[in-house]
């Protein structure tokens, strides 16, 4: 008699449980860490086994190594240092700049740093945080100058360093930055998803990286062309500063900035791992799995020898583990990474289990076989334990007989086992005949049945457990080796499953094998209560998936305008960092892009620099306020870009200077035509709120040619220029090797004139004014000469223009108005002139238009002692039309303190005729130019005439200067001028030589 109750469904859980624990096996040891050095060994090896590749040939490495220490001192060093290594790499601007190092503290040389900083297009540098997980940002003063920053966390496994999150609280990694500076300056680097961890490729050990030693660069011992457009890496190699292991470099270590160095290599080439995900991934381990789990052996009649079976499953778990590697290997070299350490640890957990089980299966075989014999030989065979059965050596018993006898005995042992098994089993077995005679029932059959063996289960209660109506029909289907489905009862408050299944469903039974069935209860209560409970959470949790789902569409939502946010606060960032924020126009660091850009042109294209400046912008700002300056600014900007074509670059340099330029000319005229095309279209005045203003430029021209190598050699010839233009008047000037001397040696007249208020340098000398009718003295006009101690007495038109320039003008010009004043006052109390004799002082345009002139006119007066009345102000014709209505009053205020003014060198600067009628002045000085000819000219005769009738119908006084020859004081006189000067009545004379002709007249 035989019976089994081990189906297909069993080996299949069995098979599917093998699969859980091996997984919950590898978990386990990830967990707990026992899994590290596998990975860290698995990683090390992946790497030395793809062999090295080259780093790219577009990072460079600056190291702060053991040499730099030595030679440079203790780490950390001043900044100033740093400043210093960006200087010397400007004779070849690398295209980023990238400092793997942390600067968020303050430090006395961050304004020089910041101001090297400045001279190039894109400098990143580093961020962290510190253990409470504070911020460790750049300090405010070189985060205003630098590009952007980016942090520099990285994540490790098993010692060594494989990602990093590209995106920290809002801060990029230090590469992700700098591919996006890369991005918004010369080209475009596709970024890696920011959402995910950013895994790195190690091209090749540490020392094949392009590297050079800070100091060496620092003292020019590395041409700068090793720089020059690549992206420069600046962090610290030596050792103790920030070591690191790297699968290329273990023992010494390499360190940390070799990491953002091969992070930024592979965002350039497009290569960092990428893990190896996807459905076919899994699909193809699961498969491999499967097949160590269910082996065909499983479905063989006969099961193969035990050693047979041992080399079999080895074979199967060599074969995956090395299709396995050899896969990761393959997916490697185009940068996927397929884990092999916790697969390979499944394959053999599963592989072993596998083989367990088909070892203890095949005592099933030896079931059947005692089956087979108690059929064949069952009235004959006597089972073990009888008194009539013989030994299996006795003599009695023919060796057939003998090996039967030792299987019988196999088959009691087994049945035994078997039933052993079946009383312990945790549900309720039966085992009946075809005519429904129970032959094995086990305890909870007994106990939920009532039944024995030799009861029939037609009678019992099982039919109604089934069904009664049906029963009869399912019994003998499944009698008949027939399947039968699985029915669900519920008794009270429990449920069973009820199952029939054949008595030998798995073996093909033979003709004279007696048929029956196996009947299986189960209590699956608390298996039908979980499924309730799986059922309610599973509908609990779609709920929350559901809301999850709608909170992650929000959440990316925001997330995508954060980006967009991000993204144009990147290209804001990136506008305000190459745009003048006033004018628009394109900034200092544009300007020497663009110029660098056509210095790389091929030779032969001729172009040109111009570098312009206001003249008297100060003045405006200071007279009229910063807006109307700004308003003059934004106005200067629009004038020369229409002055100029569309290719051409304008710029503002800083403060009031602009850059402008002039790409493909056929001929230098050409840059001078636009030199006098923006002076030109300046020629008019300016409205700017309700102020009519006249300015103009002084431009420095320099044309390009093989001796200009790098932006800045231009950029100084050009403002050579244009401080020659200014000093001497021309409006432009074209850059000539002999103005470095003549820039020199206004250098040195400008140092030389701050030394000469302090030593007393500065002289007037007085010429007299006279009455022309009477030849009586009226009064003197105070002239300026500077006693230099090498070259002598100076005229103002050898220094004026300078002291202008150099913001001098108004400390000599206000010394000048103390002396002059205090002078006279000194002559009047020795009675040496007439108490009524008015001593006549120039005021430049920078004087007249200060603020706070009437308060220092007033000072001068009190503390001399002069009274108003003895002092008469001279202005030019161009200081009153730069602006009318202030100059009007401004001199109606002086005038009310009794002061005189006079229009100085009437006739030659803008026509103020206009506003004449409106000027409380009280005399005309006409200028030499107009004296030079009047005895002999009709038409300076008749211009002098004219100024004489106007200034008489005006009731203004008239001065003529410049008289040298008798005939011209006879037409003079003839015009009815009233008074004059000139060398016809005296020189300019010292304070002596005044003095003495004071006494002989």
């Amino acid at each position: 008699m035989r019976f089994t109750f081990s189906s297909h469904f069993w080996r299949g859980l069995e098979s599917l449980l093998t699969l859980g624990f091996a997984g919950l096996v590898v978990l386990s040891a990830s967990e707990l860490g026992l899994l590290l050095p596998l990975v860290q060994a698995e990683y090390q090896l992946r790497f030395r086994l793809r062999g090295q590749q080259s780093w790219s040939d577009q990072v460079v490495l600056i190291a702060i190594d053991a040499p730099s220490l030595d030679a440079l001192g203790a780490f950390p060093w001043p900044r100033r240092r740093y400043a210093e290594l960006l200087q010397q790499l400007q004779a070849a601007p690398p295209r980023v700049l990238v400092f793997d190092l942390l600067f968020s503290d303050s430090s006395p040389d961050d304004e020089v740093f910041a101001e090297a900083i400045t001279a190039y297009p894109a400098v990143i540098l580093a961020s962290a945080w510190n253990r409470d997980g504070q911020p460790l940002r750049p300090n405010s003063t070189l985060a205003e100058v630098a590009l952007a920053s980016g942090h520099i966390l990285q994540q490790h496994q098993g010692g060594y360093i494989h990602s990093v999150d590209p995106l920290v609280g809002g801060q990029p990694a230090l590469a992700i930055a700098t591919a996006e500076a890369l991005s918004l300056t010369q080209q475009t680097v596709s970024l890696p998803p920011l959402d995910r961890p950013l895994w790195v490729n190690w091209p090749s050990s540490a020392a094949a990286m392009p590297t050079y030693s800070f100091v060496d660069v620092l003292e020019g011992r590395v041409p700068p062309q090793a720089f020059e457009g690549k992206v420069v890496l600046i962090g610290a190699t030596a050792l103790g500063l920030d070591d690191w292991v790297t699968p290329f470099d273990t023992d010494p270590p390499a360190s940390g900035v070799y990491l953002h160095g091969a992070l930024i290599d592979n965002l350039l080439h497009q290569r960092w791992l990428r893990p190896a995900t996807g459905g076919w991934v899994a699909a193809l381990g699961l498969a491999l799995v499967l097949r160590l789990a269910f082996p065909g052996d499983m479905r063989q009649s006969n099961p193969p020898p035990r050693r047979e079976l041992l080399y079999r499953q080895g074979v199967r778990i060599g074969g995956l583990l090395a299709l396995w590697w050899g896969l990761a290997l393959a997916l490697f070299e185009i940068n996927l990474w397929l884990p092999v350490v916790g697969p390979a640890l499944v394959v053999s957990t599963v592989g072993g289990l596998s083989l367990s089980q088909q070892l203890g299966r095949q005592n099933r075989w030896l079931q059947q076989l005692t089956v087979s014999l108690r059929r064949r030989h069952g009235p004959t065979l006597v089972l073990p334990g009888a008194e009539i059965f013989p030994a299996a050596d006795s003599p009695q018993l023919t060796p057939e007989v003998a090996q039967l006898v030792e299987l019988s005995q196999l088959l009691g042992r087994s049945q035994a086992i078997q039933a052993a098994i079946a009383r312990s089993l945790p549900l309720a077995l039966v085992a009946a005949a075809a005519d429904g005679t129970v032959w094995f029932a086990n305890p909870l059959a007994a106990e939920w049945l009532e039944l024995a063996a030799g009861d029939n289960l037609n009678t019992s209660a099982l039919a109604d457990w089934f069904d009664r109506g049906n029963w009869a029909e399912l019994w003998g289907r499944v009698t008949q080796g027939q399947l039968v489905p699985t029915q669900v009862r519920q008794a009270s408050s429990c449920w069973y499953e009820l199952r029939l299944e054949p008595l030998a469903a798995d073996t093909k039974p033979q003709a004279d094998w007696p048929q029956g069935a196996i009947v299986l209860i189960e209590d699956i209560t608390y298996r039908q209560h979980m499924e309730t409970e799986l059922r309610r959470l599973n509908e609990s949790l779609e709920d929350q998936v559901q809301v999850r789902t709608r909170q992650l569409e929000q959440l990316n939502l925001s997330l995508h305008e954060q980006i967009a946010e991000r993204q144009q606060a990147q290209s804001q960032l990136a506008y305000e960092a190459l745009h003048d924020a006033l004018t628009g126009l394109p900034n200092r660091r544009q300007f020497l892009s663009h110029l660098s850009a056509q210095l790389a042109q091929p030779e032969g294209d001729l172009f040109a620099v111009l570098f312009l400046d206001c003249d008297r912008f100060k003045l405006v700002n200071d007279s009229f306020g910063h807006w109307v300056g700004d308003e003059l600014l934004k106005r200067v900007a629009t004038i020369v870009q229409e002055c100029v074509r569309p290719t051409d670059v304008v710029a503002r340099f800083g403060g009031d200077e602009f850059t402008v330029l002039l790409t493909t000319l056929d001929q230098v005229d050409d840059a001078i035509a636009v030199a006098r095309r923006i002076r030109q279209q300046f020629a008019q005045p300016l409205t700017i709120q309700e102020h009519q203003l006249f300015t103009n430029t002084s431009i420095g021209i320099v044309i390009s040619g093989p001796q200009y190598h790098h932006p800045d050699e231009l950029l100084r010839d050009a403002d050579t220029a244009m401080y020659q233009a200014k000093v001497n008047g021309l409006g432009h000037a074209l850059f000539e090797p002999d103005m470095h001397l003549d820039v020199r040696r206004s250098l040195q007249i400008e140092t030389s004139l701050r030394l000469a208020l302090e030593q007393q340098e500065f002289q007037l000398h007085y010429q007299p004014i006279v009455n022309l009718a009477t030849q009586q003295l009226i009064g003197c006009e105070a002239l300026l000469r500077w006693l230099h101690p090498e070259r002598g007495l100076l005229l103002p038109g050898e220094f004026l223009a300078i002291a202008e320039s150099s913001g001098l003008l108004l400390p000599i010009g206000s010394w000048a108005l103390q002396e002059a004043c205090s002078q006279m006052q000194r002559w009047r109390r020795r009675s040496l002139i007439a108490p009524e004799a008015i001593m006549s002082v120039n005021l430049s345009a920078t004087q007249f238009l200060q603020p706070d002139l009437v308060a220092i006119v007033d000072g001068i007066l009190a503390t001399s002692g002069l009274p108003a009345a003895n002092l008469k102000l001279e202005i030019t014709e161009s200081v009153v039309m730069e602006n009318p209505a202030q100059a009007v009053q401004m001199i109606q205020t002086l005038r009310d303190r009794g002061i005189r003014l006079s229009i100085d060198d009437f006739g030659t600067g803008y026509s103020s005729l206009g506003y004449l009628q409106q000027l409380p002045v009280d005399i005309l000085k006409i200028d030499r130019s107009f004296i030079v000819d009047i005895h002999h000219s009709p038409q300076q005769y008749g211009i002098v005439d004219a100024i004489i009738r106007l200034a008489a119908h005006l009731n203004i006084q008239v001065i003529a200067e410049g008289i040298e020859l008798f005939p011209q004081l006879q037409s003079l006189a003839q015009l009815g001028c009233e008074f004059g000067q000139g060398h016809l009545f005296a020189r300019p004379l010292s304070v002596s030589q005044f003095s003495q002709y004071l006494r002989q007249e």
